[in-house]
Protein backbone atom coordinates (compact mmCIF):
# COMPACT_ATOMS: atom_id res chain seq x y z
CA UNK A 1 0.00 0.00 0.00
CA UNK A 2 3.10 2.57 1.13
CA UNK A 3 4.56 1.45 -2.73
CA UNK A 4 1.15 2.65 -3.97
CA UNK A 5 1.25 5.76 -2.31
CA UNK A 6 4.37 7.08 -2.98
CA UNK A 7 3.64 5.99 -6.53
CA UNK A 8 0.28 8.33 -7.40
CA UNK A 9 2.03 10.95 -5.10
CA UNK A 10 5.34 10.95 -8.01
CA UNK A 11 2.90 10.52 -10.36
CA UNK A 12 1.40 13.73 -9.70
CA UNK A 13 4.47 15.35 -9.26
CA UNK A 14 5.67 14.30 -12.89
CA UNK A 15 2.82 15.22 -14.69
CA UNK A 16 2.55 19.02 -13.29
CA UNK A 17 6.43 19.49 -14.01
CA UNK A 18 5.88 18.28 -17.88
CA UNK A 19 6.10 21.59 -20.19
CA UNK A 20 3.90 22.27 -23.15
CA UNK A 21 5.03 24.47 -25.98
CA UNK A 22 5.24 24.05 -29.82
CA UNK A 23 7.75 22.98 -32.82
CA UNK A 24 8.25 27.02 -33.41
CA UNK A 25 9.42 26.35 -37.08
CA UNK A 26 4.78 25.87 -37.83
CA UNK A 27 4.19 28.65 -35.56
CA UNK A 28 3.62 31.57 -38.27
CA UNK A 29 5.30 34.98 -37.50
CA UNK A 30 3.95 38.26 -38.94
CA UNK A 31 4.92 38.83 -42.78
CA UNK A 32 7.95 40.33 -42.97
CA UNK A 33 9.31 39.54 -39.76
CA UNK A 34 13.11 39.72 -39.77
CA UNK A 35 14.27 36.34 -39.00
CA UNK A 36 16.50 36.66 -36.40
CA UNK A 37 13.44 38.74 -34.64
CA UNK A 38 11.15 35.69 -34.73
CA UNK A 39 12.22 33.41 -31.93
CA UNK A 40 11.69 36.27 -29.14
CA UNK A 41 8.35 37.15 -30.51
CA UNK A 42 7.13 33.91 -30.34
CA UNK A 43 8.88 33.38 -26.70
CA UNK A 44 6.55 36.16 -25.99
CA UNK A 45 3.60 35.57 -27.59
CA UNK A 46 3.49 32.19 -26.82
CA UNK A 47 3.90 32.83 -23.04
CA UNK A 48 1.04 34.70 -22.82
CA UNK A 49 -0.95 31.38 -23.94
CA UNK A 50 0.69 29.43 -21.04
CA UNK A 51 3.77 27.65 -22.64
CA UNK A 52 6.72 26.78 -20.60
CA UNK A 53 8.68 25.43 -23.00
CA UNK A 54 9.47 25.99 -27.26
CA UNK A 55 10.90 24.50 -29.90
CA UNK A 56 13.13 26.88 -31.80
CA UNK A 57 12.29 26.80 -35.59
CA UNK A 58 14.60 26.03 -38.34
CA UNK A 59 16.70 29.22 -39.04
CA UNK A 60 15.06 31.31 -36.64
CA UNK A 61 18.50 30.98 -34.55
CA UNK A 62 20.59 33.81 -34.58
CA UNK A 63 24.41 33.64 -35.05
CA UNK A 64 25.72 36.30 -32.89
CA UNK A 65 26.23 35.35 -29.37
CA UNK A 66 25.19 38.32 -28.06
CA UNK A 67 21.67 38.02 -29.20
CA UNK A 68 21.43 34.16 -28.14
CA UNK A 69 22.11 35.15 -24.95
CA UNK A 70 19.17 38.09 -25.04
CA UNK A 71 17.09 35.23 -25.85
CA UNK A 72 18.24 33.09 -22.98
CA UNK A 73 17.65 36.35 -20.86
CA UNK A 74 14.11 37.13 -22.59
CA UNK A 75 13.30 33.17 -22.14
CA UNK A 76 14.22 32.93 -18.30
CA UNK A 77 12.45 35.86 -17.39
CA UNK A 78 9.18 34.52 -18.65
CA UNK A 79 9.81 30.94 -17.06
CA UNK A 80 10.35 29.25 -20.38
CA UNK A 81 12.68 26.61 -21.05
CA UNK A 82 14.07 26.00 -25.20
CA UNK A 83 14.59 23.21 -27.01
CA UNK A 84 16.20 23.13 -30.39
CA UNK A 85 17.16 20.38 -33.42
CA UNK A 86 20.86 19.92 -34.26
CA UNK A 87 21.00 18.59 -37.53
CA UNK A 88 23.81 16.50 -39.04
CA UNK A 89 24.40 14.49 -36.25
CA UNK A 90 24.12 11.28 -38.57
CA UNK A 91 27.24 12.68 -40.75
CA UNK A 92 29.39 13.49 -37.71
CA UNK A 93 31.68 10.06 -38.73
CA UNK A 94 31.07 6.54 -39.58
CA UNK A 95 29.86 5.56 -43.23
CA UNK A 96 27.81 8.66 -43.67
CA UNK A 97 30.65 11.44 -42.17
CA UNK A 98 30.03 14.65 -43.94
CA UNK A 99 32.60 17.45 -42.80
CA UNK A 100 29.45 20.37 -43.55
CA UNK A 101 27.27 18.21 -41.75
CA UNK A 102 29.33 17.81 -38.78
CA UNK A 103 30.08 21.59 -38.47
CA UNK A 104 25.96 22.07 -38.21
CA UNK A 105 26.20 20.04 -35.58
CA UNK A 106 28.64 20.92 -33.46
CA UNK A 107 27.48 24.30 -33.96
CA UNK A 108 23.84 23.67 -33.10
CA UNK A 109 25.13 21.84 -30.08
CA UNK A 110 27.51 24.74 -28.68
CA UNK A 111 24.02 27.29 -29.35
CA UNK A 112 22.20 24.94 -27.38
CA UNK A 113 24.60 24.58 -24.70
CA UNK A 114 24.62 28.54 -24.19
CA UNK A 115 21.03 28.90 -24.35
CA UNK A 116 21.12 26.00 -21.33
CA UNK A 117 18.64 23.77 -23.27
CA UNK A 118 18.40 20.51 -21.28
CA UNK A 119 18.27 18.34 -24.59
CA UNK A 120 18.56 18.96 -28.45
CA UNK A 121 16.68 16.98 -30.50
CA UNK A 122 17.91 15.18 -34.44
CA UNK A 123 16.46 13.22 -36.69
CA UNK A 124 17.79 10.64 -39.68
CA UNK A 125 15.13 10.43 -41.59
CA UNK A 126 14.79 13.09 -44.41
CA UNK A 127 11.67 12.50 -45.59
CA UNK A 128 12.31 9.77 -48.57
CA UNK A 129 12.66 6.04 -48.99
CA UNK A 130 16.67 6.05 -48.84
CA UNK A 131 16.60 7.30 -45.52
CA UNK A 132 14.10 4.87 -44.42
CA UNK A 133 13.11 1.29 -43.35
CA UNK A 134 12.36 0.45 -47.07
CA UNK A 135 15.72 1.74 -48.38
CA UNK A 136 15.96 -1.74 -50.85
CA UNK A 137 19.55 -1.49 -50.95
CA UNK A 138 19.92 -2.57 -47.10
CA UNK A 139 18.38 -4.71 -45.30
CA UNK A 140 16.42 -2.93 -41.56
CA UNK A 141 19.17 -4.24 -39.03
CA UNK A 142 22.15 -3.30 -41.75
CA UNK A 143 20.66 0.20 -41.92
CA UNK A 144 20.31 0.90 -37.87
CA UNK A 145 23.10 -0.38 -37.48
CA UNK A 146 25.48 1.91 -39.57
CA UNK A 147 24.21 4.35 -37.91
CA UNK A 148 25.25 3.05 -34.71
CA UNK A 149 29.25 5.11 -35.33
CA UNK A 150 27.45 8.34 -35.82
CA UNK A 151 24.89 8.37 -33.15
CA UNK A 152 27.29 7.00 -30.54
CA UNK A 153 30.14 10.19 -31.57
CA UNK A 154 27.28 12.65 -31.82
CA UNK A 155 25.83 11.37 -28.42
CA UNK A 156 29.67 12.06 -26.77
CA UNK A 157 30.08 15.53 -28.57
CA UNK A 158 26.55 16.41 -26.92
CA UNK A 159 27.47 15.18 -23.65
CA UNK A 160 30.61 16.89 -23.33
CA UNK A 161 28.30 20.02 -23.84
CA UNK A 162 26.19 18.65 -20.93
CA UNK A 163 23.15 18.18 -22.79
CA UNK A 164 21.05 15.34 -23.58
CA UNK A 165 20.46 14.23 -27.37
CA UNK A 166 17.17 13.00 -28.53
CA UNK A 167 16.60 11.03 -31.77
CA UNK A 168 12.95 11.28 -33.81
CA UNK A 169 11.15 8.41 -35.13
CA UNK A 170 11.47 10.97 -38.62
CA UNK A 171 9.36 9.25 -40.79
CA UNK A 172 12.41 6.30 -41.14
CA UNK A 173 11.68 3.51 -38.78
CA UNK A 174 9.16 2.09 -36.15
CA UNK A 175 9.45 2.51 -32.88
CA UNK A 176 10.98 -0.84 -31.99
CA UNK A 177 13.31 -0.43 -34.25
CA UNK A 178 14.61 2.97 -33.05
CA UNK A 179 14.31 1.04 -29.70
CA UNK A 180 16.96 -1.56 -31.00
CA UNK A 181 19.12 1.85 -32.29
CA UNK A 182 19.30 3.06 -28.62
CA UNK A 183 20.02 -0.38 -27.04
CA UNK A 184 23.62 -0.50 -29.50
CA UNK A 185 24.17 2.86 -27.41
CA UNK A 186 26.43 2.97 -24.26
CA UNK A 187 25.58 6.20 -23.53
CA UNK A 188 22.82 7.46 -20.74
CA UNK A 189 22.20 10.69 -22.38
CA UNK A 190 21.39 9.53 -26.10
CA UNK A 191 17.67 8.73 -26.11
CA UNK A 192 14.29 9.66 -28.10
CA UNK A 193 12.41 12.05 -29.14
CA UNK A 194 8.67 10.37 -29.02
CA UNK A 195 6.32 11.52 -32.39
CA UNK A 196 3.60 10.27 -31.66
CA UNK A 197 1.71 10.51 -34.78
CA UNK A 198 4.58 9.85 -37.74
CA UNK A 199 4.29 5.62 -36.94
CA UNK A 200 1.92 6.37 -39.75
CA UNK A 201 4.34 7.26 -42.15
CA UNK A 202 6.09 3.69 -41.61
CA UNK A 203 2.92 2.05 -41.83
CA UNK A 204 3.00 1.68 -37.88
CA UNK A 205 0.41 1.68 -35.26
CA UNK A 206 1.40 4.60 -33.09
CA UNK A 207 0.61 2.99 -29.86
CA UNK A 208 3.14 0.42 -30.63
CA UNK A 209 5.82 3.42 -31.22
CA UNK A 210 4.81 5.15 -27.86
CA UNK A 211 4.80 1.40 -26.25
CA UNK A 212 8.47 0.99 -27.52
CA UNK A 213 9.75 4.40 -27.24
CA UNK A 214 8.66 5.48 -24.34
CA UNK A 215 11.00 4.15 -22.05
CA UNK A 216 14.22 5.87 -23.78
CA UNK A 217 11.68 9.03 -24.13
CA UNK A 218 13.65 12.65 -23.51
CA UNK A 219 11.43 14.64 -25.57
CA UNK A 220 8.17 14.86 -27.73
CA UNK A 221 6.34 15.90 -30.72
CA UNK A 222 2.42 15.67 -29.63
CA UNK A 223 0.75 14.92 -33.03
CA UNK A 224 -2.53 13.73 -34.19
CA UNK A 225 -3.80 12.07 -37.25
CA UNK A 226 -6.75 11.00 -38.93
CA UNK A 227 -6.83 8.14 -41.16
CA UNK A 228 -9.00 9.07 -44.37
CA UNK A 229 -10.67 7.86 -47.40
CA UNK A 230 -8.18 8.42 -50.05
CA UNK A 231 -10.04 10.70 -52.61
CA UNK A 232 -7.52 9.35 -55.80
CA UNK A 233 -8.08 6.36 -57.42
CA UNK A 234 -5.28 3.52 -57.48
CA UNK A 235 -3.15 4.77 -54.12
CA UNK A 236 -3.67 2.73 -51.18
CA UNK A 237 -7.42 3.23 -50.11
CA UNK A 238 -6.82 5.04 -46.64
CA UNK A 239 -3.75 7.39 -45.94
CA UNK A 240 -3.27 9.80 -42.65
CA UNK A 241 -4.41 13.37 -42.57
CA UNK A 242 -3.37 15.81 -39.87
CA UNK A 243 -5.77 17.11 -37.47
CA UNK A 244 -6.85 19.00 -34.66
CA UNK A 245 -5.01 17.28 -31.34
CA UNK A 246 -7.92 14.61 -29.98
CA UNK A 247 -9.63 14.43 -33.25
CA UNK A 248 -7.35 12.22 -34.75
CA UNK A 249 -6.61 7.94 -34.47
CA UNK A 250 -3.64 8.43 -32.28
CA UNK A 251 -4.26 7.83 -28.25
CA UNK A 252 -2.47 11.17 -26.86
CA UNK A 253 -4.09 9.85 -23.17
CA UNK A 254 -2.19 6.82 -23.24
CA UNK A 255 1.37 8.59 -24.94
CA UNK A 256 0.87 10.67 -21.45
CA UNK A 257 0.92 7.60 -19.10
CA UNK A 258 3.08 5.95 -21.09
CA UNK A 259 5.65 8.47 -20.78
CA UNK A 260 5.01 9.55 -17.45
CA UNK A 261 5.63 5.71 -16.21
CA UNK A 262 8.20 5.03 -18.42
CA UNK A 263 10.07 8.05 -19.63
CA UNK A 264 13.80 8.09 -17.82
CA UNK A 265 13.35 12.14 -17.96
CA UNK A 266 9.74 12.63 -17.25
CA UNK A 267 10.36 14.67 -14.63
CA UNK A 268 10.15 18.13 -16.86
CA UNK A 269 9.28 16.56 -19.71
CA UNK A 270 8.88 19.06 -23.00
CA UNK A 271 5.31 18.02 -24.66
CA UNK A 272 5.73 20.09 -27.90
CA UNK A 273 3.01 20.81 -30.00
CA UNK A 274 3.22 19.77 -33.81
CA UNK A 275 1.34 20.13 -36.67
CA UNK A 276 1.11 17.05 -39.54
CA UNK A 277 0.55 17.67 -42.89
CA UNK A 278 -2.72 19.49 -41.67
CA UNK A 279 -5.59 19.99 -44.88
CA UNK A 280 -6.53 23.39 -43.79
CA UNK A 281 -9.88 24.79 -45.04
CA UNK A 282 -8.95 26.97 -48.43
CA UNK A 283 -12.35 28.79 -47.47
CA UNK A 284 -10.82 30.16 -44.29
CA UNK A 285 -7.73 32.68 -43.59
CA UNK A 286 -4.53 30.30 -43.56
CA UNK A 287 -3.14 32.70 -41.00
CA UNK A 288 -6.00 32.08 -38.56
CA UNK A 289 -6.55 28.33 -38.95
CA UNK A 290 -2.79 28.35 -37.97
CA UNK A 291 -3.61 30.03 -34.91
CA UNK A 292 -6.07 28.22 -33.89
CA UNK A 293 -4.63 25.03 -34.33
CA UNK A 294 -1.94 26.26 -31.35
CA UNK A 295 -4.39 27.41 -29.42
CA UNK A 296 -6.45 24.27 -29.36
CA UNK A 297 -3.51 22.78 -29.19
CA UNK A 298 -2.50 23.94 -26.26
CA UNK A 299 -5.68 24.35 -24.30
CA UNK A 300 -5.80 20.34 -25.33
CA UNK A 301 -2.55 19.49 -23.66
CA UNK A 302 -3.46 21.65 -20.42
CA UNK A 303 -6.95 20.12 -20.04
CA UNK A 304 -5.08 16.61 -20.78
CA UNK A 305 -2.56 17.08 -17.82
CA UNK A 306 -5.10 18.34 -15.29
CA UNK A 307 -7.53 15.76 -15.49
CA UNK A 308 -4.61 13.34 -15.01
CA UNK A 309 -3.14 15.18 -12.20
CA UNK A 310 -6.76 15.08 -10.61
CA UNK A 311 -6.93 11.61 -10.78
CA UNK A 312 -3.49 10.64 -9.75
CA UNK A 313 -4.27 12.91 -6.66
CA UNK A 314 -8.08 11.16 -5.95
CA UNK A 315 -6.55 7.79 -6.64
CA UNK A 316 -3.69 8.95 -3.71
CA UNK A 317 -6.64 9.94 -1.12
CA UNK A 318 -8.76 7.11 -1.44
CA UNK A 319 -5.62 5.15 -1.13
Amino acid sequence: MADLLQTDRNAGTRLRSMKIGVQGGFYPAPEGMPKDGITEWQIRRLAALGCTVHQIGFGHLPDDRGRLLEIKALADSLGMELELTAPGAFGVSGPHADAEARSRFVNAIGAASLLGMPVVRTGYGRLNVKTSRFNRSLGVREHLDSLVPALREAGKIAADAGLDLAVENHCDFTGREMAYLFDRMDLPNVGAALDTANGFTVFCDPRDDMEAMAPYTFTTHMKDMVIVDMPVRGYIPMTAQGCALGEGHVDLSLAVDLLEKHSPRAEGLHLLIEPGWMAWDPDRDRLEQEYDYFERGIRYMKNLLEEKIRNAEENHDEA
